[in-house]
């Protein structure tokens, strides 16, 4: 009798380990490096070329409630700009039916370790994703953003070319970081987002540290193919295709989302408004900032995206 209970035992181990082994590996599979196009990559170096060098404002100064009210819906499409992330991001997308707005699950596919993390609506899962700030926001004030006014800083915080969902436990180890102290654990990333950290500051105007800028010329560098060879770099689309979704079979999804991926997220948007070319509308700080020296680990408040 003891010989047929172990073989079920084996059998049912076995079986466990088929369900689940799969289940995990797909979560934590290494991937492939994102592609950027190489022309972008060029104009990332030359636009590091022309930042400025600055000294950050000493970070006692800085406060949250600087850039406006969080995720704001600052282009009147109905939906606040957290959710606006979710529903371009994720896959497999849920929203409430009575709140078309609200994103209830998805899966993300975490571009800063390449894992999948899931998520579902609700008080003890929804800060499992949180929407992360690239250029963050303590680090934009302290190097640029802090004589800004009030509608420019709300654009910045709200800006999806600065946005970037993640696991909670990577935004919170990046806390307000810059590219120095802090690069995605998937190395497959660096490249799309030292291109992503470049041209947000080039754009808004906002300095960086010597040691900041030899750390985004060296993840420039390793953009392979800027010559015309494959490189890594962001190719997901923060342009969802609004409206109802549609099934495999092509019949109507209730309460999903239609995204579409494989494009730059630094590039045109036309239903998300960036602000990318907004250099002359941002107060210079050329020769300002004299402040707290570069160094240390942590520059200053985390600027944590929320749970939602």
């Amino acid at each position: 009798m003891r010989r047929p209970i172990a073989l079920l035992v084996v059998l049912a181990l076995a079986t466990a380990v088929a369900c689940v082994v799969p289940l995990w590996w797909a979560r934590v599979r290494p991937v492939a490096p994102t592609p950027v196009d190489p022309g972008r990559v060029e104009a990332a170096r030359a636009a590091l070329a022309a930042l400025r060098i600055t000294e950050p404002l000493p970070v006692e100064g800085y406060r949250r409630e600087f850039f406006g009210e969080p995720w704001a819906d600052v282009d009147g499409n109905g939906c606040d700009t957290r959710n606006d992330v979710l529903a371009a991001w994720l896959t497999d997308v849920r929203l409430d039916p009575a709140r078309p707005c609200l994103v209830v699950s998805g899966t993300l596919r975490d571009p800063y370790t390449g894992h999948l993390v899931e998520f579902v609506r609700g008080p003890d899962t929804s800060a499992e994703v949180q929407i992360d700030h690239v250029v963050a926001l303590a680090d934009a004030w302290r190097k640029g953003a802090s004589s800004w006014p009030p509608h420019l800083a709300l654009a910045f915080a709200n800006d999806p070319a600065n946005l970037v969902p993640t696991s909670a436990a990577t935004n919170q180890d990046k806390g307000a970081d810059d590219a120095a102290r802090w690069l995605p654990p998937n190395a497959g990333y660096h490249c799309a987002y030292a291109v992503q950290q470049v041209q947000v500051k080039a754009a808004y105007d906002v300095g960086v540290t010597s040691e900041e800028h030899a750390a985004l010329r060296e993840a420039l560098a390793g953009c392979r193919g800027a010559r015309g060879r494959p490189v890594s770099g962001p190719a997901v689309s923060l342009a969802p295709e609004r409206g109802p979704g549609r099934s495999p079979d092509g019949r109507e999804a209730v309460g999903r989302v239609r995204t579409r991926r494989h494009r730059d997220p630094l590039g045109d948007r036309p239903d998300r408004r960036s602000h990318l070319r907004v250099r002359a509308a941002a107060p210079s700080r050329r020769g300002a900032g004299a402040g707290a020296p570069a160094g240390g680990r942590r520059p200053g408040p985390r600027a944590r995206g929320s749970p939602g």
